[in-house]
């Protein structure tokens, strides 16, 4: 089963969707910025990539929502200016930003006499920095350009809201001398004094830690879909592809309720210890009566990153099985199987028996673990380099990742990790309900640039052709059309990224997709036939 997903959500805290342009053809990658986390102590991501400032004086970091404008009540009169923190801007130096907006979801109901006079502007700087309590976000340097946001239009509770088009602050940072692929943008919505007022003239919207404020009838869950998004379009000659993968696997009938996959495996010591679990077990187990070197193995399927591409980024992000504290150290070696295309696991050949990359990359992880929570690896960009530069390697081989563990020496803790396996049910003895939970598979990331030079042939999969989807808008069902009868995954993912909908067609050019149940608002529809993708953009009534 291929599961390759060019939309997925990654992270715990500001969207970011691009829009690259070439040869005339628009495709479009959606992946979700990263933030900077801090605990502080409470069940939702505590982000300082938001902040208020009120007055003077910076007013808040972490909360439920975000405020801007000016409260005009006569003994409450305050100017809000607010700042937000996009980070992994993957758009080359010098692009062509053709447009640029934020969506931000209302935190409050507001009427039209609410109003809120607004300077957008860009932190003027080549790589914006998270926010700080000593720092006033008005102190950040402006761009030339700005944008003036009047928002006197009503606003419901938690209803979506965009931004004018801000490609102008976009174009002047990412046309900066120091701007790099990857950096972060932060903006700053400066309010001003309106003069007294018997109405609420700020306006608030979800913030990145996007709790709902239980007083005013939300129920204290992080609410992903509203937080705030940064949409940019852009044009450029050198296309910098950003490609997120789900972890795809082999497929095993082991007459269950879940599907069990090879690759993904487990060695204990010098044996085979499992290939379908609930959790993949890694590390070290130091209590003296169970000292166990425990070395895990994952396999991602359909890599489509073609030969001697440049290797930006890449990384696995895994769930805790268990929670762990910072007492329970894991000192991982990473390395991958140095072949061109990995086969799957079997108990037949033992885990770290498969010849090892020359780059491998050292994890230790010593920071306390929550449960079912999301925890990424360090980077993995050396190893993935060398496989992509095999003379062998084509887009759409495997890759597999062997992590190792070693002997830490007795212990009185349970030093050993467990993350989510591709299985992925929760085990009922831990309060598990037995189903599997796709959001919490492993999932490789792999950010790539495409030489020119590289030949249409080996580019395959790079490149997106529009699918042809009818009716658009629909609801109840949609039609696909392919352009053989191949064989072909449909995939239907949602703006943030999750996967909806998915079918194999066996044959037949038109393929109906019952997209009855979801919600009204925007998908995609991916197709994978033949070795080319093809992706439409679906409105769902």
């Amino acid at each position: 089963m291929k599961r390759l997903v060019l939309l997925t959500a990654i992270a715990a805290c500001c969207s970011l969707t691009y829009y690259a342009q070439a040869q005339s053809l628009e495709f479009s990658t959606f992946i979700v910025a990263t933030d900077t986390i801090t605990d502080e102590g409470v069940t939702f991501a505590a982000s300082s990539d938001d902040a208020e400032q009120e007055n003077d004086a910076m007013d808040a970091l972490f909360d439920d929502d975000i405020d801007a404008g000016w409260e005009g009540a006569p003994e409450d009169q305050n100017i809000l200016t607010a700042g937000m923190r996009f980070q992994g801007i993957r758009i080359p130096q010098g692009a062509t930003i053709d447009s640029a907006f934020i969506v931000v979801h209302s935190h409050e109901a507001k009427t039209a006499e609410d109003v809120a006079r607004l300077t957008i502007y860009g932190d003027n700087t080549d790589d914006a920095q998270t926010f700080t309590e000593d720092q006033l976000i008005t102190d950040r340097p402006s761009t030339n350009a700005q944008v003036d946001w009047t928002v006197d239009e009503p606003w419901g509770l938690w209803t979506p809201h965009r931004t004018p088009d801000l490609s102008a602050i976009v174009q002047e940072l990412v046309d900066r001398d120091g701007w790099r692929f990857g950096n972060s943008i932060a903006f700053v919505f400066a309010g001003e004094d309106q003069g007294p007022s018997e109405v609420e003239n700020a306006r608030e919207w979800m913030s990145f830690e996007n709790i709902e404020d239980p007083e005013d009838g939300g129920d204290g869950q992080n609410k992903p879909e509203r937080r705030p998004r940064l949409f940019i379009y852009f044009t450029a000659e050198s296309i910098e592809v950003q490609i997120p993968i789900v972890a795809t696997d082999t497929i095993t009938d082991e007459g269950v309720t879940f599907e069990a996959s090879s690759d993904d495996a487990e060695q204990e010591n010098d044996a085979i210890d499992a290939l379908f679990d609930d959790d993949i077990d890694a590390g070290w187990e130091g209590a003296p009566e169970d000292q166990n070197i425990l070395t895990a193995g994952m396999r991602f399927q359909n890599i489509p990153v073609p030969q001697g591409s440049r290797i930006d980024s890449a990384f696995i992000v895994v769930h805790s099985h268990e929670a762990k504290t910072a007492e329970d150290v894991a000192r991982l070696t990473i390395y991958g199987d140095n072949t061109d295309d990995a086969e799957t696991f079997t108990e037949d050949q033992l885990i770290d028996a498969r010849p090892s990359t020359d780059a491998q990359v050292e994890w230790t992880v010593d920071e306390p673990w929550g449960l079912w929570t999301p925890h990424r690896t360090p980077d993995l960009t050396p190893i993935v380099q060398e496989l992509v530069n095999r003379d062998g390697w084509k887009a759409g081989n495997s890759i597999a990742f062997v992590f190792l563990g070693e002997d830490q020496g007795p212990s009185e803790v349970e030093n050993a990790r467990e993350w989510m396996s591709f299985e992925n049910i929760e085990d009922p003895e831990d309060g598990g309900d037995g189903q599997n939970k796709p959001e919490r598979r492993p999932r490789l990331f792999i950010y790539y640039s495409i030489d020119q030079a590289v030949s249409t042939q080996e580019v395959f999969t790079a490149s997106i052709e529009p699918l042809k989807v009818f009716p658009n808008p629909a609801q109840g069902q949609v039609t696909v059309e392919l352009e053989t009868e191949a064989p072909a995954f449909i995939r239907v993912f949602n703006g943030n990224g999750q996967l909806m909908r998915e079918l194999k067609s066996d044959f037949g050019k038109q393929q109906q997709i019952d997209i009855s149940g979801l919600n009204a608002g925007i998908y995609y529809i991916q197709a994978q036939q033949d070795d080319q993708l093809y992706l439409q953009k679906l409105v769902v009534e």
